[in-house]
């Protein structure tokens, strides 16, 4: 009788404890990240091969190697929430917002080489749009994954230890920690300092530029021309001329600029500098295209941006009577007179 009542007691708590940890000393060579979270843990192999840039990104921020504005001095993904869980379909993590609008203070050219799927369950895929990696913001397929996803985020990662633990996680649960572990010399070689960061970012916006030259020559020269120039999430290219001094608008604010705006060959087709008159307008009342308001929105009283606007953010496929063609990115030059 005693001997079943102590079965039964090792059975019982068995069942409170999370699932044994992994054990690490017998993975295979490769490069991995080990999620612990209150329920278990979850263990990834990264493609460092494919996606060295983001692999970069990812594993610099939890090891506190790479230069950021956002959650300085600390493993980056330590204590963040698994914000949002749409079932049997993908598990998020990795902004400090938990909203899904976070980044650890820069964007990364998407990667585009990658082998793995978001087809497959248990895929970690960085967020970010079309063109454009969040930097630090991750989601893991569920159920039977998406290849559609592929069209737009970049996988990087395969769970190959904690299935169990991804399906019993939810919305609001902790990631307890992000640990990088390293199996084999070639693993060991892959470095993740702020100075293989900035190599690699660096050969990603100049691979990104090569590919836009083949399709938009006049575009890519305008960028080439932006040296330090920045990317938003949206695809947006921007170089701040001078810094802004005073507040940034909000939706409802009015607002006066001055503006020049032209194609990419150079034409001008408006200009607020050339009549001598600021324009004002209201911001989410009067109508302006998507990636100007964007802009404004960005700026301080004061400041003076060149932005370059994918066709999408502009007058897309219809384009603007004879003055802006279908299709056509556009060039600004902004300075955020005044908020009134």
């Amino acid at each position: 009788m005693k001997k079943n009542l102590f079965v039964i007691c090792l059975v019982f708590l068995s069942l409170l404890a999370p699932l044994t940890a992994v054990d690490r000393e017998a993975l295979s060579p490769g490069l991995y990240a080990v999620m612990e979270t209150a329920k278990g843990e979850m263990v990834f192999e990264l493609d460092y091969a494919h996606t060295p840039l983001t692999v970069t990104s990812f594993v610099g921020l939890a090891e506190n190697t790479i230069d950021r504005p956002v959650r300085e001095n600390t493993n980056f993904y330590d204590g963040l929430t698994f914000y949002r869980d749409i079932e049997n379909y993908a598990l998020f993590s990795g902004d400090p917002l938990n909203n899904g609008e976070g980044d650890p203070g820069y964007t990364l050219p998407r990667e585009q080489d990658f082998v793995l799927s978001a087809a497959e369950p248990g895929t970690l895929v960085m967020t970010g749009l079309a063109t454009e990696s969040n930097g630090a913001g991750f989601f893991i397929t569920k159920g039977e994954g998406d290849s559609f996803l592929d069209r737009i985020y970049t996988p990087f990662g395969r769970i190959v230890e904690g299935e169990k633990v991804l399906n019993k996680l939810t919305a609001g649960d902790k990631l307890t920690s992000l640990t990088i572990l390293r199996r084999g010399a070639e693993a060991e070689s892959f470095k993740t300092d702020n100075e293989s960061f900035i190599m690699r970012y660096t050969a990603g916006r100049e691979k990104e530029l090569v590919n836009l030259e083949t399709e938009e020559a006049d575009v890519a020269a305008v960028v080439r021309s932006l040296e330090g120039y920045s990317k938003t999430m949206s695809g947006i290219y921007y170089y701040t001329i001078y810094e802004g001094f005073g507040d940034t608008p909000q939706m409802g604010d009015t607002v006066s600029v001055h503006y020049t705006g032209a194609l990419p060959n150079g034409t001008v087709f408006d200009s607020s500098v050339e009549r001598g008159q600021p324009y004002s307008i209201t911001i989410g009342t009067d109508s302006v295209i998507p990636g100007w308001l964007e802009a404004i929105l960005a700026m301080k009283t004061g400041e003076v941006r060149t932005i370059v606007i994918p066709p999408e953010l502009a007058y897309g496929e219809r384009g603007a009577g004879e003055i802006i063609p279908p299709n056509s990115w556009l060039i600004f030059q902004i300075q955020l007179l005044a908020i009134e």
